[in-house]
């Protein structure tokens, strides 16, 4: 049943809030910005934009019908208000319009993403000209990682790209602009991608 997935969910919000704090810092968010959320999970992200964007409009969208029950749950007066909708589908294929949204982030999901290199076209997609995108990650490939990570990355047979494959990524995804940050002392990642 659902139980499992939204006790993991809610430890998913909490394990990536300090991730995700850190990482939306490196934006700067008009109050009217038209936002995307891919892989919205428990919607504590969602949440986190909201405070900023004020009078905008925030969508999350996540392939996983727990997720959008447990982020429209989350939000659930930003849904009511009409500010924020929450959508059940796929990043391989976002039914937006071209050019519809200032910014978009995704917080660990790209490790699942299905064909990493198309989804990042789609996504380009639906980001304005001279408008954002941020992914994060716990986790990114670099000579140090613990074997205890790398096996995980292995099992799980996640996508997880070298700072510089992830700029080749965006780059080739139509993102003018690539920037890489870090932080000391975690294995945390931002890529921030511009139109």
């Amino acid at each position: 049943g659902g139980g499992g997935g939204h006790a993991m969910l809610t430890r998913m919000n909490e394990s990536h809030a300090k991730l995700t704090a850190w990482g939306l810092g490196l934006l700067s968010f008009a109050p009217d910005d038209t936002v995307l959320d891919i892989g919205c999970g428990g919607g504590n992200t969602l949440a986190r934009m909201a405070e900023r964007v004020t009078v905008g409009h925030l969508v999350g969208i996540d392939y996983s019908e727990t997720s959008v029950e447990a982020s429209r749950a989350f939000n659930s007066a930003l849904a009511a208000s009409g500010r924020m909708e929450v959508l059940l589908g796929s990043v391989e294929a976002l039914p937006f319009s071209d050019a519809h949204f200032d910014k978009a982030v995704t917080v660990e999901s790209f490790y699942f993403w299905p064909n990493p290199s198309e989804s990042l076209k789609e996504v380009a997609r639906v980001v304005k000209q001279g408008g954002t995108f941020l992914l994060l990650a716990e986790i990114y490939e670099r000579p140090d990682l613990p074997d205890t990570i790398r096996a995980k990355v292995d099992a799980y047979d996640l996508t997880n790209p070298t700072p510089e494959e992830f700029e080749r990524l965006f780059r080739a995804a139509g993102f003018a602009q690539v920037e890489t940050h870090f932080m000391d002392g975690e294995y945390w990642i931002a890529v921030v991608g511009r139109r």
